[in-house]
């Protein structure tokens, strides 16, 4: 290996190494993330069923954890103030230390909301004066009563009354003993895991998750088990989640199977949408997720990747230089050094790709042909091009993608062969063994396949494996890739 083939092993070295360093970086954040979306998820519950000291607790957890991640201006940490202060308002009566955290999430995400299953005229009022909106009642009351928006709730029944629909749904989780957040989106194909609060003075038997696939006429049943006290979990397996959506509803039960606390019914099921789009390490509050209107195409419908790597293949025939020699026996021969592999691309779909990729082959390590005065020089690369479609695999919001590819198109690929047998008439010495190359093609077509590993939005990681088949001039040859994808 010659010292500048040296000094690019080692670039190629050192960009995998970041790649990889930087994979391991966002698969960090992406699970600091996931565990800071649950840990909300797990403080509404617990606030739902009246337990406040611990919903603030999980809550301060999740912050703490944001803070350690480097996550503070993430939108999931502007969730976690909103949750936060409405739970000091709500649970504790601390308006002021409660608006405080609304600003927080305000100062992080501008254009956040409350929580729709949370909303009272009491929340509404008090983000309303954290954003600096009109609340024109709160502002005239300090003077006399502080506290007066959250002790006289009659009094001030005129301006409550525009919020009157979201306040009648407060009083369901006293009179029904069970507090649950509704799921309301989900992945399609994946388990879903349902959790929902116990009153301590409600008196049932068992906890049912009833559950119907879209299309289905009939709801399946499990009992839940309780995950922490008073609050018990299911999962609606992945054999629900195979259709646009699945209706569920949880059900408490005496121990003569009589019905005495539900949320959601037969008749008015809970619905959670099953799908999502390409949202890698993005993890929307409600409101967003709510806004959001369905896309069944890739966010970046055009795809360009810059690949490097080697190949070996299947050598047989005579020499491209040494024209009357054939190599004797056939055999697997390298494709001497390496090739880059530059593709562009367009998505039909998020699963469906067409293409066009470029093989470049950098051949090293032959030896010309002196004959007389005349010297007849090897090749030292290869060319072709290759239409492509690739079917892309997987959840679009996972980060590992595998794909498979049919490829056709023309051009050479070169094997480096040694004819040992020769005499060593070869080099500018006329005393080395002859090295040559031996071309297969020009018509190649062949299968591939590899994974896509998802950096960021835009940029992913690739590895693929290409397979070709030369002919008429025949060759099969493998060539195994890396590098780099880029989606705009």
């Amino acid at each position: 290996m010659t010292k500048r083939e040296s000094s690019m092993v080692r670039v190629i070295a050192a960009v995998v190494t970041l790649l990889c360093l930087s994979a391991k970086a966002r698969a960090q954040a992406e699970d600091a993330v996931a565990k800071i979306t649950q840990l909300n998820k797990d403080a509404v519950t617990a606030y739902q069923a009246k337990k406040y000291e611990d919903a603030r607790k999980i809550l301060k957890q999740a912050l703490d954890l944001s803070d350690t991640s480097g996550l503070e201006q993430h939108p999931i940490t502007a969730r976690t103030h909103i949750h936060m202060g409405i739970v000091i308002i709500g649970g504790f009566k601390q308006r002021d230390l409660g608006i405080k955290q609304f600003k927080k999430a305000i100062e992080i995400q501008s254009t956040i909301n409350l929580t729709k299953a949370l909303v009272t005229p009491e929340m509404t009022e008090a983000f309303a004066e954290a954003k600096g909106g009109p609340a024109a009642p709160p502002p005239a009351a300090p003077p006399s009563s502080p506290t007066e928006p959250t002790e006289p709730p009659t009094t001030e029944s005129p301006a409550a009354t525009p919020a009157a629909p979201p306040a009648e749904k407060e009083p369901e989780v006293p009179a029904t003993g069970l507090a649950h957040e509704p799921v309301t989106e989900g992945k399609k194909g994946s388990a879903i895991s349902i959790t929902v609060g116990v009153a301590a003075d409600l008196k049932f038997d068992k906890i049912i998750l009833a559950y119907r696939p879209e299309g289905a006429t009939e709801f399946l049943g499990r009992e839940m088990s309780e995950v922490a006290e008073g609050r018990y979990g299911a999962e609606i397996p992945t054999t629900g989640t195979l259709g646009a959506s699945v209706a569920y509803y949880v059900e408490a039960d005496d121990a003569e199977g009589n019905a005495v606390a539900a949320r959601g019914s037969v008749e008015s099921p809970l619905v959670i949408n099953l799908g999502g789009g390409h949202a890698v390490a993005r993890h929307k509050s409600e409101e967003e997720e709510e806004g959001d209107d369905e896309d069944e195409g890739p966010n970046h419908q055009y795809f360009a990747a810059l690949l490097l790597g080697s190949g070996f293949g299947w050598a047989t025939g005579v020499g491209d230089t040494n024209h009357d020699v054939m190599i004797n026996p056939a055999g697997i021969a390298p494709a001497s050094l390496f090739q880059i592999a530059p593709e562009f691309g367009y998505w039909w779909s998020s699963s469906l790709m067409v293409s066009l990729q470029l093989r470049y082959q950098h051949i090293t390590g032959t030896t010309d042909v002196i004959v007389g005065t005349r010297t007849y020089h090897t090749a030292n690369y290869a060319f072709a091009a290759m239409g492509k479609a690739t079917w892309k695999f997987g959840e679009d919001d996972h980060s590992l993608h595998p794909f498979f590819s049919l490829a056709v198109g023309g051009g050479q690929i070169r094997h480096v062969v040694t004819f040992s047998k020769l005499p060593k008439t070869c080099g500018p010495k006329m005393n080395e063994t002859c090295v040559d190359t031996i071309a297969g093609g020009p018509i190649l077509a062949g299968p591939g396949g590899g994974i896509f590993y998802d950096l960021t939005d835009n940029l992913s990681l690739v590895g693929e494996a290409d397979s070709v088949i030369a002919l008429p001039n025949f060759t099969f040859n493998i060539d195994i890739n890396i590098g780099i994808a880029y989606g705009f």
